[in-house]
């Protein structure tokens, strides 16, 4: 039977893995966070073009081309 030492021992590996997973999972969020923000800006650089010529149905093609990857984006988030 394990002693309370060795117990102690595996918690403390326990808690040392769970510290590296935790802050794995935080590089990744930040990044995804990243990517986020830098799509939705370049969505909005893209309809403040979109507003600045182009027949009007051209325009709505594009406009409804931005909605549709914003839901996208939305959807993945």
């Amino acid at each position: 039977m394990a002693t309370l030492e060795e117990i102690s021992a595996k918690v403390d590996e326990l808690q040392a893995a769970l510290d590296a997973e935790q802050a794995q999972v935080a590089e990744l969020v930040a990044a995804k966070d990243a990517a986020i923000a830098s799509l939705e800006e370049a969505i909005a650089a893209l309809e403040a073009l979109v507003a600045d010529g182009g027949t009007p149905e051209a325009r709505q093609a594009v406009v409804e081309k931005l909605d549709a990857a914003k839901a996208d984006l939305e959807a993945t988030v």
